[in-house]
């Protein structure tokens, strides 16, 4: 993969165990470092315990004109007309590029919140309905019928039209099969210790990863050692997410939990404290960056990345060196 194509998304720290957080000054360094450090979106997350993503969004955007949002959303909380008014809005009023990323909720208790029963496959075929008709709603040049097994559309339109040609969106990579004839879809994939990966099976393919890394590996062990030590409370809450959910990669992970090993390289402590949704790569920063590119090498063509926000200069010279590989 050639490194000028790979582009990186940061995500918005809206983790659900931050309960003190102080929302606005964390959004305005997020907004700070997203832009001087280039990434080409920020993923500013949905759930029953964050903050609604658009109105971050839009707060984020009015901050800076060059801070682009990637915007989760899912079926259960708004309807694709809704969704698509909100993203003709964001157009007129601002000169930034926003992107959708679509998810179909998957944690156990906010499911359970809004009484979803619907099984994994259920969700990833409401998704795609979801998905086809907010694509459809933002460039259709008339209005849009459409009867489906979860949503039916009259004669439907939106006002004003959305004027651009494209649009990009983000999908789960669990989900590319029942994906695979949206071409210009972009696949987030979860990520495997690289003996365990395939290379990428679709046009537009990235991985999460989480980042900690300093000058030597050993001191990069004692940072992410001080920042995610061991958290009994974070675990219990993990494992009761994980315990009743049905996605491939939950699947794989309980397996591979089993094992019960410390790799620095593929280090799943933060995720195991409930503190990411991905696995960590931990060490100097020509290794860290050395170990992107032997994903980006394998054809995933961006890269989502969780870190602190106080590491944000760190993961800098990571993506400085990756650029200069």
């Amino acid at each position: 993969m050639d490194k000028k194509e790979t582009f990186f998304v940061n995500i918005f720290p809206m983790n659900d165990r931050r309960d003190e957080m102080n929302f606005k000054a964390v959004a305005d360094e997020v907004v700070q470092f997203s832009v001087d450090m280039g990434f080409k979106y920020t993923l500013v997350t949905v759930g029953d315990k964050r903050l609604d993503p658009w109105m971050v969004s839009q707060y984020c955007m009015a901050k800076n004109d060059k801070f682009n949002p990637l915007i989760a959303v899912n079926p259960f909380y708004q309807h694709p007309i809704d969704i698509v008014k909100k993203v003709v809005a964001l157009d007129k009023m601002f000169s930034n590029k926003v992107a959708l990323n679509f998810v179909t909720g998957s944690f156990f208790g906010e499911l359970k919140a809004v009484t979803d029963k619907l099984s994994f496959e259920e969700r990833g075929n409401r998704l795609k309905e979801f998905f086809h008709l907010v694509q459809s709603l933002l460039i259709a040049k008339k209005p849009v019928t459409f009867q489906g097994q979860y949503y039916h559309l009259d004669s439907a339109d939106v006002y004003p039209k959305f004027s651009k040609n494209s649009f990009e969106s983000f999908v789960s990579g669990a989900l590319l099969n029942e994906f695979k004839d949206q071409k210009d879809a972009f696949f987030v994939k979860s990520i495997r210790p690289l003996d365990q990966m395939s290379s990428a099976n679709a046009q537009h393919c990235g991985l999460g990863l989480g980042i900690c890394a300093r000058n030597t590996k050993e001191e990069a062990i004692a940072v992410a050692n001080h920042l995610f030590p061991e958290d009994r409370r974070g675990e219990m809450l993990f494992g009761f997410s994980i315990a009743n959910n049905e996605t491939p990669w939950n699947k794989w992970l309980k397996d591979y939990l089993k094992d019960g090993k410390e790799d620095y390289s593929f280090f799943l402590r933060p995720l195991k404290n409930f503190w990411s949704s991905t696995p960590y790569i931990v060490g100097s920063y020509q290794e860290v960056a050395e170990k992107i590119k032997q994903y980006s090498d394998l054809g995933y063509s961006f890269f989502v990345l969780d870190f602190l926000p106080e590491e944000a200069t760190h993961v800098q010279r990571c993506l400085e060196i990756f650029r200069n590989l």
